[in-house]
């Protein structure tokens, strides 16, 4: 089975799942999916994970996400975006990037944030989204998430826009944090556009764009990434014999030599990966996915 992880540079436009499609029709692998998603207006980087990838996508969630936003100030948006219904708010063209700079620091860190509407979070076994659709707006239980590094690069004074460059953990939304920006400011905020500029190692320079993977239908194996990326910097174990065969049948063995507890990523005497798992206090191997050849 072909497996991996594709750098796909998503555009303006169609949504993160239509690429998935696009990706599982031309290279025809199954299971595929992605690994994180990217709202349609959104554009950058899109890993997009197939065969035996799809059974580490927790651990890409794991990797700090950089974007470039840019932010609209002196309004609100129902959506938190562009794409919603624009109510202006007085007081924007009275700020400065001082003001600006004043404020992000509230942002950063462990920080509680209330997700959007107008998003893919289950309530009551339903997407938040389609319960805005039908106009409907319900109570959400703020979250705690974390953002490593919010920056302002520039302001353009004149149109009251801003763009900040921001590294987060998952599950933070960019259209949350503008929203409650927006509302520090006193003057409301709206994201009007969001560019993914990098997922832990994937970078938006370096990724495949959509138009090239049309073209070339064949383009995407030459920038397949390895199946254990999301793995490196773990600690590895090298087993070999009758270990590795237990290993491969989902049974715990002794790994003395184990120098810490957690999770591990195991190799066979070649350094290919077999799977990984934790390592308990009686140092014993616990598989948790195992990759068979």
């Amino acid at each position: 089975m072909i497996s991996g992880i594709l750098n796909l540079n998503k555009p303006v436009g169609p949504s993160s799942f239509s690429l998935v499609r696009l990706v599982r029709r031309l290279s025809a692998v199954d299971p595929i999916g992605h690994g994180g998603t990217l709202d349609p207006a959104a554009e950058g980087v899109l890993p997009i994970l197939l065969g035996r990838a799809t059974r580490l996508a927790e651990f890409v969630h794991e990797w700090p996400k950089t974007y470039l936003a840019t932010v609209q100030l002196g309004a609100t948006s129902d959506t938190y975006d562009r794409e919603g219904t624009i109510t202006p708010v007085a007081g924007a063209s009275e700020l400065g990037a001082a003001d600006l700079e004043a404020v992000l620091p509230r942002f950063v860190g462990s920080i509680m944030q209330v997700p959007p509407m107008h998003s893919a979070i289950k309530l009551g076994g339903e997407s938040l989204y389609r319960k805005a659709r039908r106009g409907e707006v319900v109570e959400r239980a703020p979250r705690p998430v974390r953002v490593d590094r919010l920056q302002l690069l520039d302001l353009d004074a004149e149109n009251a826009r801003a763009r900040l460059e921001v590294v987060s953990g998952k599950g933070m939304y960019v259209r949350s944090l503008v929203h409650d920006l927006g509302a520090a400011l006193g003057c409301g905020a709206y994201l009007a556009a969001l560019r993914r500029t990098a997922f832990g190692p994937l970078e938006v320079q370096d990724a495949l764009t959509v138009a090239d993977l049309e073209a070339d239908p064949k383009s995407w194996l030459g920038k397949l990434l390895p199946l254990d990326l999301p793995l490196r910097g773990w600690p590895s174990l090298a087993l070999t014999g009758p270990r590795a065969r237990a290993v491969q049948q989902g049974q715990a063995v002794p790994v003395p030599e184990a120098a810490a507890l957690g999770r591990h990523r195991v190799v066979d005497g070649e350094g290919r990966l077999l799977g990984w798992g934790d390592v308990d206090a009686a140092r014993r191997l616990q598989p948790k996915a195992v990759f068979l050849p």
